[in-house]
């Protein structure tokens, strides 16, 4: 289960924040970072977000989205859609409804490639070596 993640869309840049680690205990440290490769495929898998936030309001450039399981919340940056718009990004914010719970419903197997990719990052990072004091 993930705690929270972002699909910052317009850097190619997904920040995934597991609930759990893989052993099933309660995560506590730094988040996991996807860029390149990996981040496109997560955005793609994050369709169904673009598309429900599009259905809201059509015509959308939607900048990043992130979404907060134990809230639950969603927000987006949307980039301005024409060049006289104000140019500064604005912030959709979702905390209830049936916007929302439509939402994290199509988010399931977007949740699940975060997951994993989250847990073979987490798995991959080598320990520090503990200095004489830390030893001691």
């Amino acid at each position: 289960m993930l705690r929270s993640f972002k699909l910052r869309i317009a850097d190619r840049h997904v920040r995934i924040v597991p609930a759990s680690d893989a052993q099933g205990c309660p995560f506590s440290g730094p988040g996991v970072d996807l860029r390149g490769e990996d981040a496109d495929r997560a955005i793609a898998a994050g369709e169904p977000i673009a598309s429900a936030l599009r259905a809201l309001e059509p015509g959308i450039v939607i900048r990043s989205v992130s979404i907060d399981f134990e809230r639950p919340r969603l927000l987006a940056t949307l980039d301005p859609t024409t060049p006289e718009a104000d140019p500064r990004p604005r912030v959709v914010r979702l905390d209830e409804g049936p916007a929302l719970r439509a939402i994290l419903e199509a988010t399931g197997p977007l949740q699940r490639m975060l997951l994993e990719a989250a847990h073979r990052a987490i798995a991959a990072r080598v320990p520090e070596p503990q200095s004489d004091e830390q030893k001691a």
